[in-house]
């Protein structure tokens, strides 16, 4: 379980701490997590992605301005990879309610960041929720992956029997009731079709929107849909794919 978290500038200034039992001093905790992440980043030119201490593991996500860290008990059984999505989850979440002007103007006042809490509340409840799927060794290593693309803005995982969202992780101006809506018929119809044109069952799709693509593809009983930026596909897909349509 999760025992801290910290989200710091990367030069050590906490900005949003959650901890049942608080850190003697968050500032020092911050100033020596984010020094470490700053000498591996210099010397190596990468980032750590976890620390082991003996009492304590804590694992990075590192966004723009920001680190994202989980501190949890280094003997627990749960996945290393629900530490890792959460901090990265939580990082997303928190630079679209704070851009970096808002971080960089506010960091000396962390109580301006607190309003954060029911966002990480509802993160890590469903983090919580994941770890009891049937299916969550295949969720988590996609998550995990995913993480590392930044041209993947979002995912979520549908299981088509239950016709429910069982794993989200999306932009704040995409709606996940959307996808509940018409996910089963989306796959429904492109059945139909794939039958009509004697294909059989169609397991992938990609749609273009007016700010991402988003891809399907079907495992069993899941449909799982990426969200990605226009970026994404360059060299790939024809220009006059994707292009913008001109229209008079």
């Amino acid at each position: 379980m999760i025992k801290s978290f910290l989200i710091i500038t990367k030069d050590g200034v906490p900005l949003f701490v959650k901890s049942p039992d608080k850190f003697t001093d968050n500032t020092l905790i911050s100033c020596f997590l984010s020094a470490i992440q700053s000498f591996a980043q210099e010397i190596e030119k990468g980032c750590i992605d976890s620390i082991a201490m003996e009492t304590n593991t804590f694992y990075y996500a590192v966004k723009g301005p920001i680190f994202s860290i989980v501190v949890a008990d280094p003997n627990d059984e749960i996945d290393s990879r629900v530490y890792k999505i959460t901090a990265e989850r939580i990082s997303r979440a928190f630079l679209e309610k704070f851009n970096e002007k808002v971080v960089e103007k506010n960091k000396e006042s962390s109580d301006f960041f607190d309003e954060f809490s029911k966002d990480y509340e509802i993160i890590t409840n469903e983090m919580t929720r994941l770890q009891g799927q049937h299916n969550r060794d295949f969720i988590l290593n996609y998550f995990t992956k995913a993480a590392s693309d930044e041209n993947i803005v979002g995912m979520i995982v549908f299981d088509l029997e239950q016709d429910e969202v069982i794993a989200s992780d999306i932009p704040s101006d995409i709606s996940e009731k959307d996808f509940e809506s018409f996910s089963s018929m989306l796959f429904s119809f492109i059945d139909r079709l794939g039958e009509q044109l004697n294909q059989g069952k169609i397991n992938e799709i990609l749609m273009r929107g007016n700010k991402h693509w988003i891809g399907g593809f079907r495992k069993g009983n899941l449909a799982v849909f990426t969200i990605f930026s226009h970026n994404w596909g360059a060299g790939l897909i024809p220009d006059f794919i994707t292009s913008q349509i001109q229209t008079n």
